[in-house]
């Protein structure tokens, strides 16, 4: 399943970002992944290539994606440190980057999603991508999201008041 996800990744950065993304939730969803495509990412002499610390999304995607390895799995190991490395030194030194994502690298590094409570999750994104605004791509769908996390949480209050009469 493996060679899938980078049929797309030209090993210039393109797709870097979507090729870590479908690893990342095929891997949750207990689908067996292959890691021969990690390894279009390394350079003939075994490091990852220079260009993957300048592409922010795809740096941010391989993060999330190396947390889910298995004992063994070097490659992930090894991507997770680079990509942990990384996005501390573009909070360090990029002062160009974009506030909210910003505040989503610091989350990430503080959290992984593969470690977070879904719904706490769900709640640090609906903020990230209200901060979006106009760059936000489907407004309704996040219109859609933040009624889904209001409902819950008006339920769980309901809950909360019966229990405490």
């Amino acid at each position: 399943m493996g060679e899938d996800l980078f049929t797309n990744f030209d090993g210039r950065g393109t797709d870097l970002y979507h090729a870590a993304l479908r690893f990342r939730l095929l891997r949750q969803q207990g689908f067996p992944v292959s890691l021969d495509g990690f390894r279009k990412l390394k350079n003939s002499e075994g490091r990852f290539k220079e260009w993957l610390s300048r592409d922010e999304q795809g740096l941010l995607s391989l993060y999330e994606a190396a947390h889910i390895a298995f004992d063994g799995e070097d490659i992930l190991d090894e991507a997770l440190s680079f990509a942990t490395k990384n996005l501390k030194s573009i909070l360090l030194t990029n002062k160009n980057i974009n506030n909210a994502f910003q505040r989503q690298i610091d989350f990430a590094l503080l959290v992984p999603a593969w470690k977070c409570v879904p719904r706490s999750l769900a709640r640090h994104s609906l903020d990230f991508y209200s901060d979006q605004g106009a760059l936000l791509q489907n407004q309704k769908l996040l219109t859609f999201a933040k009624l889904d996390f209001n409902m819950l949480q008006s339920f769980h209050k309901q809950e909360l008041r019966e229990l405490s009469e």
